[in-house]
């Protein structure tokens, strides 16, 4: 699996590596939203994870953006926020992201949720259906 963590604080991006390392995966990182868009175009990672502030850009707009384009839709996103509200909420389904999750998240944690979701999405899709109507709780 193809994991690209897309979060502007180095210390963070520190913990999931951690969280992450006996995990077999391809992990790759971003710190802003131009390294990100980067990053997806060449590498199309199977999972972006995506902290809450990006110092040129706004998550939901780079998830909007990776859900747009046609060769990227595929890829399952996942946001990170620190307060979660109903516009959140509306707002992470308006650019269909995967999950919205409150962070962050434990580092122990992150590999089992990563993986489940991936393969919600997945079967979701497998099935006939785009996600939107099976998409994973949010929070």
């Amino acid at each position: 699996m193809r994991l690209l963590i897309v979060e502007q604080n180095p210390d963070m991006r520190l913990l999931y590596r951690i969280g992450l390392r006996n995990v077999p995966w391809e992990i790759r990182e971003a710190g802003t939203m131009a390294e990100a868009l980067e990053q997806v175009t060449a590498h199309h990672p199977d999972i972006v994870l995506i902290g809450e502030e990006l110092p040129d850009g706004d998550p939901f707009e780079l998830c909007a953006w990776i859900k747009s384009n046609p060769e990227t839709r595929d890829i399952v996103v996942a946001i990170t926020v620190y307060y979660m509200d109903g516009l959140i909420r509306r707002r992470s389904q308006e650019v269909e992201a995967d999950a919205c999750w409150l962070g962050p998240i434990p580092p122990r944690e992150l590999p089992k949720r990563l993986e489940e979701l991936y393969h919600q999405v997945r079967q979701a899709v497998a099935g006939g259906n785009n996600g939107s109507s099976n998409r994973p709780p949010q929070g």
